[in-house]
C-alpha cells in the first residue's frame, strides 16, 4: 500500500504534464471538455459537465470561452429550450485531433522502450485501472 501513493502522484503529475504541453491555446480543462463533446453526437451541457465533474455554472463559463474561440457551438434543444446541446466546430474538431495526436505521440515515446509483452501488459493494466476507477 505504501507504494501506491507515490505511484499515483507521479503518474498524475506526468499525465498532467503531457496533457498540458499538448494543449496550445486551450487549458487542460477546456481540452477535457472538447474531448467529452467529441465522444457523443450533440451531448447536453449537463451531461458533459457531469462527465468531467464540474458544476454547471463554472462549466457554462468554460463553454462561453470555447464559443468565443470558435471551438464549440451551443444549440437550444427543440424539445426544451432550457437544454442546450453542444457540438464541436470544424476548428474545434481539428484542435481536438491535434491534441489527441500529440498526446498519442508522447505516450508512444514513453512506451517505445518496452518490449511488446511489457507494452501490452501496461496498456491492458491502464485500461483495467481506468475501468475500476471510473466508478470511484
Amino acid at each position: 500500500m505504501d507504494k501506491i501513493i507515490p505511484i499515483f502522484h507521479s503518474l498524475s503529475k506526468s499525465m498532467r504534464t503531457i496533457h498540458k504541453s499538448s494543449c496550445a491555446t486551450v487549458s487542460v480543462v477546456q481540452s477535457s471538455i472538447l474531448y467529452e463533446i467529441s465522444l457523443v453526437t450533440k451531448p447536453s451541457m449537463q451531461a458533459v459537465a457531469e462527465a468531467i465533474g464540474m458544476d454547471i455554472t463554472t462549466f457554462s463559463r468554460q463553454i462561453n470561452t470555447l464559443e468565443k474561440k470558435e471551438l464549440v457551438v451551443r444549440t437550444p434543444y427543440e424539445g426544451d429550450r432550457r437544454i442546450y446541446l453542444l457540438s464541436l466546430t470544424d476548428k474545434g474538431s481539428k484542435m481536438m485531433n491535434s491534441i489527441n495526436e500529440i498526446i498519442a505521440a508522447k505516450m508512444e515515446i514513453a512506451l517505445t522502450s518496452m518490449n511488446d509483452f511489457e507494452r501490452e501488459t501496461v496498456l491492458r493494466s491502464m485500461y483495467v485501472l481506468g475501468e475500476k476507477l471510473g466508478g470511484a
